[in-house]
């Protein structure tokens, strides 16, 4: 989850998420050359479905039903439990760019993504710079 941090020495804000590696594309751009396209997504939790029932019928038909929705829910194949995945970043790179970065990113890969007074860091799994 995005977090907004303060730092007491002046007002300079901080946006840091974590994000996973979601896409990897190799693109032929005609003005760039060869390049590589870099996908980041945040994975979040759902809440869980709410029926609200005005009357008593209602909230017996409620209490029926929400194990069936629930059942229906967790077989859906390509659903993950509970989770959704919002696109945060995409990183376009040149194919020489791609070469010095140092680790380079995989699927799957955990990345921190830092804003701070004006730049854009990225962290490729733990305790990395």
């Amino acid at each position: 989850m995005s977090q907004l941090l303060a730092e007491e020495e002046g007002v300079v804000l901080e946006v840091k998420f974590k994000a996973v590696v979601v896409s990897k594309t190799l693109l032929n751009d005609p003005v760039l050359g060869k390049g590589i396209k870099i996908e980041m997504a945040e994975e979040r939790d759902l809440p869980p479905p709410i029926m609200i029932s005005q009357n008593r019928e209602g909230a017996e038909w409620a209490r029926q039903v929400m194990p069936i929705v629930s059942q229906v829910l967790q077989a859906i194949p390509f659903a993950r439990q509970g989770k959704a995945t919002f696109h945060r970043v995409t990183l376009w790179l040149t194919d020489d760019e791609w070469e010095r970065l140092e680790p380079k990113p995989d699927i799957g890969d955990e990345v921190e993504v830092v804003v701070k007074g004006g730049s854009l860091k990225f962290r490729v799994g733990e305790g990395s710079t």
